[in-house]
């Protein structure tokens, strides 16, 4: 087995850490696939009530195959996972632990909200099973829908019926994958307020991400994998800040610009190169076409690759 190397972007820990309990703990996990495919190599995690945490990375960072270590769906080839102060067991996980994959619960798309829950509440034994589903269809906000079959409901509101399974089962923590792809703005804000809430109860959330602007509002901190490793971890606001300060753009005006990198002249027409935040200097120019270079977060996840590969 390989030995594990301590990577100095380790930085803060949770702000949950010493007020809460941990929920789920991941340590040292270990993971290869034949021939010899290293995936994760020695892997730390933890998850306090209260917060929800991003799990971010490049695609082949170990991202799917750690969230199926937490829940059992494999086993590793070292390390332990703990859920509640025990050692993570099939029961455990049943009971304590609700995993949307892809954004999508499993669910019965010629069912309502309301008779899926029902279904999979008996299947797990829920007492008083027809006052609970109508409790958690309030508290996710899908009374109004719930005797509509799912084959006509939007892709935000499956999602939310499967965070009204978590609570009727009583989770205390919470695995998704890409929660907000995909989703309307109203559905993206019913879903950032359901997942605070649902952390907010005294349970804890990690989902998988793309997007910036969800995750940054809605997670206590992120921890982003590289080469199987836990490489940096913090809010995003200062990872970002640390590794990915400046964020450039391409703008097509109309004039010569006396700032920025001049890149092409074509019809009166210049294409131009500069920080987004330097975009004021251009003045009274118009603009007729920005683009943002390089996404912010993606910039992130490359320099913390960047970084890594260079002390590992």
């Amino acid at each position: 087995m390989e030995r594990r190397k301590s990577l100095p972007l380790q930085a803060s820990e949770s702000a949950f850490k010493g007020i809460s309990e941990p929920l789920i703990a991941a340590s040292e996990l270990h993971k290869s696939f034949p021939p010899r495919k290293a995936v994760l190599k020695g892997v730390d995690l933890t998850l306090y009530a209260g917060e929800v945490v991003g799990l971010l990375g490049l695609n082949g960072a170990g991202k799917t195959t750690l969230i199926k270590l937490l829940t059992g769906l494999l086993e590793p080839d070292a390390g332990s996972v703990t859920l509640l102060g025990r050692a993570r067991d099939r029961q455990g996980v049943r009971r304590h632990v609700a995993l949307m994959k892809e954004g999508q619960p499993t669910l019965f798309e010629f069912m309502t909200p309301r008779q899926n829950l029902r279904y999979y509440g008996g299947l797990l034994g829920v007492r008083d099973l027809a006052a609970g589903v109508a409790r958690v269809l309030a508290e996710v906000e899908l009374t109004e829908v719930a005797d509509t079959p799912l084959l006509y409901l939007s892709n935000g509101t499956k999602r939310r019926v499967g965070l009204a399974l978590a609570y009727l089962k009583g989770a205390r923590v919470l695995l998704l994958d890409e929660p907000s792809a995909g989703l309307d703005i109203r559905s993206t804000a019913l879903m950032k307020g359901a997942l605070k809430a649902f952390a907010a109860a005294g349970n804890a959330v990690l989902l998988t991400g793309h997007e910036m602007g969800f995750l940054e509002s809605v997670c206590d901190r992120v921890v982003v994998l590289h080469g199987g490793r836990v490489a940096a971890e913090g809010t995003l606001r200062a990872l970002l800040q640390r590794f990915a300060p400046e964020q450039w753009v391409e703008v097509w005006l109309e004039g010569r610009p006396g700032a920025g990198e001049l890149l092409e002249e074509q019809g009166g027409l210049f294409r131009v190169r500069l920080p987004l935040a330097e975009l004021g200097a251009l003045g009274a120019l118009r603009v007729r076409q920005l683009r943002l270079e390089t996404p912010a977060l993606e910039a992130l996840l490359r320099e913390v690759g960047d970084v890594a590969r260079r002390v590992a």
